[in-house]
């Protein structure tokens, strides 16, 4: 195979796998999802149904059956002890026929009528699932039983006494005396309400009765009824294993195939209109969320619907409204935090050198004709604060001018703004970074814009020559450390950092951080912020 047609193989086999990944992936989806769930429902349904429907059934032909003690004993004595009576009435009882006879007819089925379950599929119960029979001779000798099995062949042939079988000795005393009334015949037996029971075998021998001579020469003929046999029978636990379950198992299978195959399609065209309708109502509101998280508060969810999925959307779209009214606030605040911190920084720093230096031109002036030496040495001075005013300002700009993070990062715009500053102000800075992430937009201006109120912090109030600077990035949260030699201050008594200290506050509460300030005089200040991901508040 030349390279040519190796590289197209891997091409198609790269495209196949690729198709075949995203044809896999769709039925991930929503849509899917629900459809199968209707399908699958409805197929469940439609099997419960089922089985309770042959439940029933089966229950009310249990319930229905003629299988009370007397209704049985006498479709045993009509169906089973003529010929018993043929062959326990011959000198001597012809057991081997009997025995014959048995083996041949014990598969048959008892006098009960065929009761109708699905189609075709009859009830049927044979002797041997139902009862066992015990064939007893006139003297309780025992010669058969059906099924074979049930006794040791050693016992067959031999006397068996009364309370050979739980219940049988009343009946087996009144099947030998001869009693016919089916009420005395047995006996039920607990547990389980099993019936013993005893059907005694007559055989009837006419007889003749002559009359007076003088009324004339008349014969009269009459039965004499003569017991030869006893059939001992004996119910098992309910029959419940006569029923036809296996044919009945067959008929649901296979009516499950063409039911379940129509009631599949059906539940899954439902289902896919079903979840069509829900998909897409659900991705306008994934759209609108979409919309919301890059700042477009004016989208809103557009759902006429009063259900459930309506009251949400209505709620979604009062909340973005709240959120940007919240963005607007928050905006306001910040540009008069801003104003209000530059205020403190141009009173603090720009306007007091400004001052002095007017008032060394003022001595300048005054001493400028008679010590003009002297006024000379004000007007450096008056210079160098003028310097002094130049070089505050541009900081001030410098902070002010808008932070372009996209494109560089948090990490690159710390490690570069840490740098100007510290040739800019002559401290020392070592800036340790670990790690690195994206995070929110949002979140990086904020965590940049409290690193700079904290070196301004530092050039202006705490007399520091050496700051260190950490960025750490865990698997749950950054935290950003400066760490400052300076003098220190009591956080709970500063009123001029004061201000600086509350704005970076409130910009870590913005973004769902945490900061911490440890100071003491003379100990220096180390300002911590904790971001944990995923939380930044609006």
């Amino acid at each position: 195979m030349s390279t040519e047609n190796v590289s197209q193989l891997r091409r198609f086999s790269k495209d196949f796998g690729l198709t075949l990944r995203d044809f896999v992936g769709s039925f991930r989806s929503l849509r899917w999802r629900l459809t199968l769930s209707y399908s699958l429902v409805t197929i469940a349904a439609l099997l419960v149904v089922q089985l309770i429907v042959v439940g029933l059934m089966m229950s009310y032909f249990v319930q229905n059956l003629d299988l009370t003690p007397e209704n049985l004993i006498g479709n045993l004595r009509e169906e089973w002890t003529p010929m018993m009576q043929e062959f326990f009435s011959q000198e001597p009882p012809d057991i081997d026929g009997m025995r014959a006879y048995l083996e041949d007819v014990q598969g048959s089925e008892i006098g009960t009528r065929p009761l109708l379950i699905f189609g075709k599929v009859h009830l049927e119960m044979k002797a041997q699932d139902f009862l066992n029979f015990y064939y007893l001779l006139n003297d309780r000798t025992l010669v058969d039983v059906i099924p074979y099995g049930i006794v040791p062949e050693s016992e067959l042939g031999k006397q068996i006494p009364y309370n050979y079988l739980p219940g049988l000795s009343a009946p087996l005393r009144a099947a030998l005396s001869g009693v016919e009334d089916q009420k005395q015949l047995y006996e039920m037996v607990e547990p389980g309400n099993r019936i013993t029971g005893a059907i005694p075998v007559f055989r009837y021998e006419p007889t003749k009765l002559e009359t007076q001579p003088e009324v004339g020469q008349r014969t009269v003929m009459d039965v004499e009824r003569n017991l030869v046999g006893v059939i001992v029978f004996t119910t098992k636990h309910f029959p419940w294993e006569f029923l036809p379950l296996r044919e009945v198992m067959v008929y649901i299978i296979r009516s499950l195939l063409i039911f379940t195959l129509f009631a599949g399609l059906l539940g899954s065209f439902f289902g896919m209109l079903t979840a069509n309708g829900l998909t897409n109502r659900l991705t306008l509101v994934s759209q609108a969320a979409h919309d919301w998280s890059r700042g477009n508060f004016s989208v809103a969810v557009r759902d006429p619907n009063d259900d459930e999925l309506g009251k949400l959307s209505n709620d979604l779209n009062i909340m973005a409204e709240q959120l940007e009214t919240l963005v607007d606030r928050r905006q306001e605040l910040s540009a008069l935090e801003e104003r209000n911190r530059l205020a403190r920084d141009l009173h603090d720093s720009v306007k007091q050198h400004a001052f002095a230096a007017s008032a060394q031109l003022g001595a300048a002036r005054a001493h400028y004709d008679n010590n003009p030496e002297k006024a000379f040495d004000h007007l450096l001075e008056a210079e160098t604060l003028v310097g002094k005013v130049r070089q505050e300002l541009s900081d001030l700009i410098q902070e002010l001018r808008p932070v372009e993070l996209k494109g560089k990062g948090l990490v690159t715009a710390v490690r570069e703004y840490a740098e100007v500053w510290s040739c800019r102000n002559h401290i020392r800075i070592e800036t340790h970074i670990k790690g690195g992430r994206s995070i929110q937009m949002e979140a990086e201006k904020s965590i940049f814009r409290i690193l700079q109120e904290a070196l301004a912090n530092v050039l202006w109030h705490a007399r520091a020559d050496q700051v260190d600077l950490f960025l750490i990035y865990k698997s749950d949260s950054m935290i950003l450390i400066i760490q400052d030699n300076g003098i220190g201050f009591d956080p709970n008594h500063t009123i001029q950092a004061g201000m600086g200290l509350r704005f970076m506050q409130e910009r870590a509460e913005i973004i769902g951080g945490e900061l911490i300030i440890d100071s003491r005089p003379g100990h220096g200040t180390k300002i911590m912020l904790i971001y944990p991901y995923k939380m930044m508040a609006v």
